[in-house]
């Protein structure tokens, strides 16, 4: 949030209050705090909203089992800037931008080449046929074919 002027929504359960209270720390370090918005747990409705109104999709996660949020945002065209851990990668594949360490700097500059990258080629539909790639359909296919293989 530094040297820009986003806001940063962070939408979803509070696990944690204690992460929660060091993130607020950390904007009131930095006096951005006016720009992040914690929405707690949201309807469905609020997240189309939200996937369809940001300007990225950015999801720093080190410990994501599947990475479903991505594929919603990635149905919306949105530029998605993903970490390298888990299955992100897997997900996003080259539709996504990458953060490859949590540096401060770093990530702000993956941002913001992020974004410029997107604005100059417009890959929105590059990216919601991506999501499409995924299907509860696909995903109950792949797994009956791997069964029927060992039986």
């Amino acid at each position: 949030m530094k040297d820009n002027a986003f806001k940063l929504v962070i939408a979803g359960i509070d696990s944690s209050q204690e992460y929660k209270k060091k993130i607020i720390r950390e904007a009131q370090k930095l006096n951005v705090l006016d720009r992040l918005i914690f929405t707690g747990p949201i309807s469905e409705n609020d997240k189309k909203w939200y996937l369809s109104n940001c300007t990225a999709f950015v999801f720093p996660s080190i410990a994501e089992g599947f990475g479903l949020p991505v594929i919603e945002a990635m149905y919306y065209g949105k530029p998605v800037i993903l970490s390298r851990c888990t299955s992100l990668p897997e997900i996003g594949g080259d539709c996504a931008y990458y953060f490859d360490h949590f540096e401060p700097e770093h990530m702000r500059n993956v941002l913001n080449a992020s974004l410029e990258h997107y604005n100059k080629t417009k890959p929105r539909e590059k990216i919601r046929e991506r999501a499409g790639f995924f299907s509860w359909e696909r995903a109950a296919s792949e797994y009956l074919a791997l069964y029927e293989s060992l039986a």
